[in-house]
């Protein structure tokens, strides 16, 4: 009696698995403290700004790995402004020196109360709940366009 040997078609199951779970192991829900910081350094919390928005911020990340467009999709950035979630490309930023980018907004914000954030989110954009920067700021109804 002679044992039947499995095809490839019928290994790619238990390939799937192993594949995955070195990915599994490595989920960044698991290891937050292990992604770089992140910091808003500008507008300030509470400040007065018009009805375009920037934000400055400083990570020591490789943003050309964390931001979309990596060429292996994993954590990456996300920039919020009125519940509206972005992830820039590397592009999209403006270097201003050491570890600091800009990132303008392209829509105009609507007078009042806003929140920005900034935070990392993982391959499936779930935010990573300890890299969250978050400030608050006032658009001025009359600010100049």
């Amino acid at each position: 009696m002679t044992a039947k040997r499995p095809c490839f078609f019928e290994m790619l199951p238990v390939l799937a698995v192993l594949a995955a779970s070195p990915a599994v192991a490595q989920m960044p829900s698991e290891a937050p403290a292990q992604l770089p910081s992140l910091k808003i350094l500008m507008p300030e919390n509470g400040a007065t700004v018009g009805s375009h928005l920037a934000v400055v911020f400083q990570t020591p990340a490789d943003l050309s790995k964390m931001t979309m467009g990596a060429p292996v999709p994993g954590v990456h950035l996300h920039i919020e402004a009125q519940d509206v979630s972005m992830m820039p490309s590397r592009d999209q930023l403006v270097r201003l020196g050491e570890d600091r980018y800009l990132f303008l907004f392209e829509l105009p914000a609507k007078p009042g109360k806003n929140t920005l954030r900034v935070y990392w989110a993982d391959a499936q954009h779930r935010t990573v709940a300890d890299s969250v920067q978050q400030i608050t700021v006032t658009v001025a109804g009359d600010a100049a366009q």
